[in-house]
């Protein structure tokens, strides 16, 4: 399966995923895609949308290491505690960055690939990416997230987005 990452403002990045269900080996084959497509990229994380596919399904690697990535099926955030500020970009907006609260720790609950369920507590930059995937299967993108006044700075660059994305034919796709 080939799949390539979407640029907002695909619709697909901006409206809630579906939920998995019941792993199947299409969900697998688009798994290892993402995996491809995450890695090529240098990417953190990479929810479905990204690539285009609206399920529930999302890759957290904050060491950005081939093997070190969890496939997260389903998720929820179950707590947040604390807040802190950090810039976050996004491989949906190549290039553009800003500042986000996030919550400091989180506990999470979510099933693997092998259908196993997992509930840990993340903290500091694996929270954060965490959060930053789990509001892609929201339809949330961090520009959201950010305070009017950070959002207002990128305006420009979000606007040559959506210029571009008007210009393809409407796919929005790499």
């Amino acid at each position: 399966m080939a799949l390539d990452i979407v640029y907002w403002p695909d619709p697909v990045l901006t409206r809630p995923a579906s939920p998995v269900g019941s792993v199947d080996e299409e969900l697998r084959s688009v798994v290892a895609a993402m995996r491809r497509v995450m890695f090529r990229l240098k990417g953190v994380g990479l929810a479905a949308p990204q690539v285009g596919v609206g399920r529930r399904v999302m890759l957290v690697c904050p060491s950005g290491a081939p093997g070190d990535e969890e496939v997260v099926v389903d998720p929820e955030i179950l707590e947040r505690h604390g807040e802190v500020e950090g810039d976050e970009g996004c491989l949906s907006l190549p290039g553009l960055y800003g500042p986000v609260v996030r919550a400091e720790r989180i506990r999470v609950r979510y099933r693997d690939l092998d259908g196993r369920l997992h509930e840990r507590d993340l903290e500091d930059f694996p929270a954060r990416v965490f959060q930053h995937e789990h509001d892609h299967l929201e339809g949330v993108m961090f520009p959201d997230r950010m305070t009017p006044t950070a959002r207002a700075e990128v305006e420009d660059q979000l606007q040559a987005f959506r210029a571009a994305y008007a210009a393809k034919d409407g796919s929005g796709r790499a």
